[in-house]
């Protein structure tokens, strides 16, 4: 989940001409990005639909959620 609370890291403005410099900040920049947005985070809402969960907890991990006859459930 993204964490909303931090900001998204600035790019590195392009010069005139691409130098090794650049290519290494740029680079640096996606990878915290990526590590942001794989980071588990908070999520707050007004509202929420989930569609297509499985019908039971079978194979399903810890805190994953699933259909019980139109209750949704946690698995424990």
């Amino acid at each position: 989940m993204a964490q909303i609370e931090v900001p998204a890291p600035r790019l590195p403005e392009a010069p005139e001409e691409y130098d090794s410099a650049y290519m290494q900040d740029l680079v640096r920049a996606l990878e915290v990005f990526i590590s942001q947005e794989r980071t588990p985070g908070k999520i707050r809402g007004t509202a929420i639909t989930l569609t297509n969960l499985p019908t039971s907890s079978a194979g399903l991990e810890t805190g994953a959620l699933f259909n019980d006859s139109g209750t949704v459930k946690i698995v424990t």
